[in-house]
């Protein structure tokens, strides 16, 4: 598997190599920030997951607090209300119907749920906002202990639940409640005279901290001045009254913060003083589960901005790595173009870089320059050395064949006065003429095919009846431009070597046709054609241009082909022994520039 691994890593580019390092060490980095991030985080979590608790418990503490202490301010203003002064003080004018309106006005404070008036003659008035009816008279409750505590705070508030009344207050009681209970004064002589308690139902209470309490695996309740409980709300089976009144009766729910085990878990206690009332306000929440809550918000937020970090480090590290490996890229399409023949292209660098990279490739653009210039200069040397070849040729096409014409025309102009003579003048001075072509290196295919035909004409008459000929070159190409005397050593060759140890008449038909975007010419003879052996060398010499005895003219024909279409051409010899031999050359159609002019 490593080995696998290890292969395809080798097969990568630099880029990518690079790119799989510098992500590597950032991704690596990162998860070891993040182990020691979350080991650190997880034991500050205990403390601030305590301070947050503590901090909700006090604001659940204090809203409860704001209501109470509202409750307080509208005994009051009940007390210094002349309607609430006339109904304990009763004078014959009064009635209850007077009340009405106060009751309008406790109506508008809807988490009032029962309001109760008693006057010491036994008189008294209750208002109900949810349906509960029936009151205790008065006697009976003056009784009790708790209109003994009530006279004893001398008109001072005094919360309770009714739960923990020993009588009834209300018969019909539809919710649970907590009231304040205040004795009432006569402002004229400050003595007792009435007694006012103001309800609120337990669920108005609940209603604070029960959105709390829902995301939570926690117990919130309220306990008075005697530690009992009076109200409790709880999402788990775990934390129940009787588990909570335990808590109380140990004496554990004393300090705002503790931790303490209860079953093998870790809880966390935070409470706050209700101060208006003496009461507080408790609550119990599993610590593991409280951790987790805010370690999970916390291990999302982290693992968010750890990816973007990734991504944002994945682009990064793309850039510099496609900015490191550029140079070395455009290095290597430049190598793959001069491997094709593009000896002209540069790698391009920035004017400011200087690093190895940079210099690799400085050097290695005046490497290619270099290798330009000496190409360049052997090209010229070469084509030189051709050009002084070639008119070596064109000075000497054939010593022999022009002193045997000029041989036998002489002879011809002895015996008689023959109009042959003059035909064959004509050939042999155009011969010389397209021959010279001016000093131009290309002939239209026209001019090569008039060429051949004088030249024929001529050893027609030199061979009298042994030679016959054919020259079919189409119309269409006769305007296209192609090396001179390129055709001609071919004819040569088929009248040197077809002729050769035959006394039977030769044949040589020659044909030029266009096939798509070449030109094909076709030399072929019926002479003695030659073996398989003496085949292979002449393909040896078209193949390894090393000369033999096979002709010196055929080879030169072959390179100069080379020089001017490079691989573009193709040159094939077919040839069997008593058969003849068949030449075939194709060319591209193509302008072919030579010395700077486009032919």
């Amino acid at each position: 598997m490593l080995l696998k691994l290890k292969k395809h890593f080798l097969r990568l580019s630099i880029k990518y190599k690079i790119l799989i390092l510098f992500y590597s060490i950032i991704v690596i980095t990162s998860l070891v920030l993040a182990l020691f991030s979350y080991t650190i985080s997880t034991n500050q979590l205990k403390e601030e997951v305590g301070n947050l608790l503590l901090r909700d418990t006090k604001r659940i503490a204090s809203s409860i607090d704001f209501l109470q202490r509202d409750v307080n301010e509208l005994s009051s203003f009940l007390f210094l209300d002349q309607r609430v002064q006339n109904f304990i003080n009763p004078r014959p004018d009064f009635t209850k119907y007077s009340l009405e309106p106060l009751a309008s006005l406790l109506a508008s404070k809807d988490y009032i749920s029962f309001i109760m008036l008693y006057s010491f003659q036994g008189d008294k008035y209750y208002f109900s906002n949810d349906n509960s009816t029936g009151v205790a008279d008065f006697f009976e409750i003056k009784q009790t202990d708790f209109f003994k505590q009530v006279v004893k705070n001398r008109g001072a508030p005094m919360w309770l639940s009714l739960n923990s009344l020993p009588f009834t207050l209300i018969s019909k009681n539809n919710y649970p409640k907590i009231a304040m209970a205040r004795l009432l004064l006569d402002y004229n002589t400050y003595e007792p005279a009435g007694l006012l308690i103001i309800c609120i139902n337990i669920p108005t209470i609940e209603k604070i901290y029960l959105e709390d309490l829902k995301e939570k695996e926690a117990c919130f309740f309220i306990v008075d001045s005697n530690n009992r409980i009076i109200s409790l709300e709880s999402t788990t089976p775990q934390f129940t009254a009787t588990f909570a009144q335990k808590l109380l009766n140990e004496n554990i729910l004393s300090r705002e913060n503790e931790i303490i085990t209860a079953n093998s878990s870790k809880l966390l206690i935070t409470s706050s003083y209700i101060s208006t009332s003496n009461w507080r306000f408790v609550s119990i929440v599993s610590l593991e589960n409280a951790i987790n809550s805010i370690r999970n918000s916390f291990v999302l937020l982290y693992i968010r901005v750890l990816i973007m970090c990734l991504i944002f480090a994945f682009v990064i590290s793309m850039y510099f790595s496609s900015m490191l490996t550029a140079p070395l890229q455009k290095l290597v399409n430049s190598m793959k173009k001069v491997r094709q023949g593009n000896l002209r292209e540069q790698v391009k660098i920035d004017q400011y870089a200087s690093d190895e990279i940079a210099i690799v490739v400085s050097e290695y653009n005046n490497m290619v320059e270099k290798i330009n210039e000496l190409i360049n200069k052997v090209l010229k040397l070469e084509i030189h050395k051709k050009e002084a070849e070639l008119k070596a040729l064109e000075a000497q096409i054939n010593p022999h064949f022009l002193y045997n014409t000029l041989d036998t025309i002489f002879w011809k102009a002895e015996k008689s006065h023959d109009s042959e003579i003059s035909e064959m003048i004509y050939s042999l001075s155009r011969l010389f003429r397209l021959t010279l072509n001016r000093g131009s290196e290309f002939i239209q295919v026209k001019g090569e095919k008039e060429l051949i035909e004088h030249y024929l004409f001529l050893q027609s008459k030199r061979y009298k009846n042994r030679l016959k000929y054919s020259v079919e070159i189409d119309v269409e190409i006769e305007d296209y431009y192609i090396p001179k005397l390129i055709l001609q050593p071919f004819v040569e060759n088929a009248i040197v070597h077809g002729m050769e140890n035959s006394t039977s008449q030769t044949y040589i038909e020659i044909t030029g046709k266009k096939d798509k975007d070449k030109l094909c010419f076709s030399i072929k003879d019926n002479g003695t054609g030659m073996s398989k052996e003496q085949l292979d060398k002449v393909k040896e010499l078209l193949e390894s241009g090393k000369e033999n005895n096979f002709g010196y003219a055929i080879k030169n024909v072959n390179e100069r082909l080379k020089l001017y279409y490079e691989n573009r051409y193709n040159l094939s010899i077919q040839s069997q022994s008593g058969q003849g031999t068949e030449v075939i050359l194709t060319l591209p159609i193509e302008d072919i520039e030579f010395e700077g002019v486009k032919r």
